[in-house]
């Protein structure tokens, strides 16, 4: 097995040789081995979307007790495990329309671009011990640098469609992505001082103890930003349904609108498996020095648990308003981020990079849990000064 995880890991070297063996030159042998990589990279969230959004839809329609996908009869295959082979089929025999006043070229280009984004991520994501498409020193930096993308891609899309609806929401999308990277980031950095590397691989190394119990605060600030960043239930004002129609991409239909969902649920998946690298231990855990290749499925059992919990939310929180969604990141997301964000930092100082790590961890968990008592009983003040000043212009209004 240890061999067989050494092949693994040498796999792009050696078809590198292999090529420059039978006579190809040398940059011409790097250029397709990259080219191989990034093919099976994006097969990667390519083929496990398909089997997510199956899985989402039962499990759903579990928690809401709804018969349809549940009990779709023979058609789709047991289970209706073919059923989203049914729906991709569909949207790739859809009629393509375009708008006659959409802008074509802006039109066309920008589910290629949100979808291009959403399996760029996985370039750097650890996949297993010493599995990585790109090792890079600033991973994460690279990784939260992509959303930008995103954004320019849902604004193409709202502006290119020529629809006020579609407009409107690729407006309110640039709006929530850009507050609620705020909170990501600075959660994301927190976890940097603690590991000290923005390599994800080293991010990984450095979760003796998974920093989801040393900094429950920071999981649980970087787990509610991702909900805003890709826009699931409570946070899914980008295509409100009942108040735009769909969003920003009320105009497309056939295979673009498919990719649109696609790359909805491929930034989902890309964002537990994120969440579970960052905070989670990512690849490590039990018989990984027996078993190297343990160290992919340890990472996706972790993976599937996050996505979980994504499920779990959409199928029982309602939906948020606008000004009550902007409102809750800046009033409480930010200023609670920058807390912790000094609070790890005071914790860094007073204990040493060097010192036993169970100390360090409980060092940051006894600091995590001041600030979420502090939290607390500021918002619980806050709420007695409001009640009282709404018992005071009831009674004035009786007077």
């Amino acid at each position: 097995m240890e061999s067989f995880n050494d092949f693994i890991v040498n796999l792009g070297p050696w078809l590198q040789g292999l090529l420059e063996g039978i006579g190809l030159p040398e940059v011409w042998a790097r250029v397709i081995v990259l080219g191989v990589g990034g093919i099976g990279l994006a097969i990667v969230p390519l083929v496990a979307v398909i089997f997510l959004i199956w899985a989402e839809r039962k499990i759903v329609a579990r928690m809401q007790d709804r018969i349809g996908p549940n009990n779709s009869g023979p058609y789709p295959g047991p289970y209706a495990i073919l059923q989203t082979f049914a729906d991709a089929i569909k949207m790739l025999t859809k009629e393509d329309v375009v708008p006659a006043a959409a802008d074509r070229w802006v039109f066309n280009v920008a589910p290629i671009v949100i979808l291009t984004v959403a399996v760029l991520i996985w370039a750097v994501i650890p996949l297993g011990k010493g599995i990585t498409g790109a090792d890079l020193s600033i991973g994460i930096f690279y990784v939260l640098s992509l959303g930008s993308g995103g954004s320019v891609a849902l604004l193409m899309a709202g502006w290119g469609s020529n629809n006020k609806y579609a407009l409107l929401g690729a407006l309110r999308a640039i709006a929530q992505l850009i507050s609620y990277e705020v909170p990501q980031v600075l959660a994301v950095m927190a976890v940097v001082m603690v590991a000290g590397s923005f390599s994800m691989q080293e991010i990984t190394a450095a979760q003796s103890i998974p920093f989801l119990f040393a900094m429950p605060v920071t999981a649980l600030l970087f787990f509610v930003a991702s909900l805003a960043e890709v826009g699931r239930l409570p946070f899914d004002l980008v295509e409100a349904d009942s108040e735009i129609v769909a969003g920003y991409f009320v105009e497309y239909s056939g295979m673009k609108f498919g990719q649109f969902y696609l790359s909805e649920f491929m930034n989902s998946f890309a964002l537990s498996v994120i969440t579970a690298t960052l905070f989670l231990g990512g690849w490590q855990g039990p018989f990984l020095d027996a078993i190297p290749l343990l160290g992919s499925l340890w990472l996706l059992l972790k993976a599937l648990l996050v996505f979980f919990v994504f499920m779990w939310l959409r199928g029982t929180m309602p939906r948020l308003r606008i000004d009550q969604m902007l409102g809750f990141n800046w009033k409480f997301l930010v200023p609670v981020a920058l807390l912790n964000i000094c609070v790890v930092a005071l914790v860094g100082k007073a204990v040493p990079p060097d010192a036993d790590p169970w100390t360090r961890a409980g060092a940051l968990l006894g600091a995590n849990i001041l600030l979420a008592l502090v939290v607390l009983g500021a918002l619980a003040l806050a709420g007695r000064l409001a009640r009282r000043r709404a018992a005071q212009m009831e009674e004035a209004s009786m007077a």
